[in-house]
């Protein structure tokens, strides 16, 4: 009799940690001014998961010149990720990246719809992902481009290249590699890695 009235309140739990996860977009123009961050607003949505409710922003800032540069035509980008808890205070965790010292085309950039939320595990814990390209160039050469993802407070990323068509069917980059973080998560992580680098992977120069 024991073991029959287990299996209803197992799946009702797992049927709960799925439920559990609620994601709405966020306008940037919604994003309370009290959630300190540095950089222009690009991307932002708000999500609830069995540990809480988080506001992720993605941000943006340059290119400018840069006052470190080695020659007066050097600019520098930078981008920016925050989570932040419900109470507004300090970010769970920060992401920060940049070009710099660059008298070149210069970019670092959030892709589009590059930011956003699973629970691929479905325990519960929402993993949250961004993808972004850095880029200091002046010919025709893949960005630098990298997925990070957080589950918690664990960190995970993939860094590679974009894929630049060359003409004649001819390309150059695309390719990336996971970080040691990878290799003890669910497969279902490093798939859903696999495919947004295939959806964000090409890139046209006069993107």
């Amino acid at each position: 009799m024991k073991k029959c009235c287990l299996l209803p309140v197992c799946l009702l739990l797992v049927g709960s940690a799925q439920a559990q996860l609620r994601v709405s977009p966020l306008a940037p123009s919604a994003v309370p001014a009290n959630l300190k961050r540095s950089g222009r607003v690009v991307q932002a949505l708000r999500y609830t998961d069995r540990t809480g409710t988080y506001t992720v922003l993605a941000t943006e800032i340059g290119p400018r010149p840069d006052p470190a540069a080695q020659s007066s035509e050097g600019q520098r980008a930078d981008l920016y990720a925050y989570q932040y808890p419900a109470t507004g205070a300090a970010p769970t965790w920060q992401v920060h990246d940049f070009a710099d010292d660059c008298p070149l085309d210069l970019e670092a950039r959030f892709l589009s719809k590059a930011l956003t939320v699973t629970d691929l595990d479905q325990d519960g814990t929402a993993e949250v992902w961004l993808v972004y390209r850095t880029t200091c160039r002046g010919d025709v050469s893949p960005s630098t481009q990298k997925i990070i993802m957080y589950e918690g407070p664990r960190k995970y990323a993939v860094r590679g290249t974009s894929r630049i068509a060359l003409g004649g069917g001819r390309h150059d980059g695309g390719t990336y590699t996971l970080d040691a973080a990878w290799a003890a998560a669910p497969a279902s992580f490093r798939q859903h890695a696999a495919q947004l680098w295939q959806q964000h992977r090409n890139e046209r120069l006069s993107e």
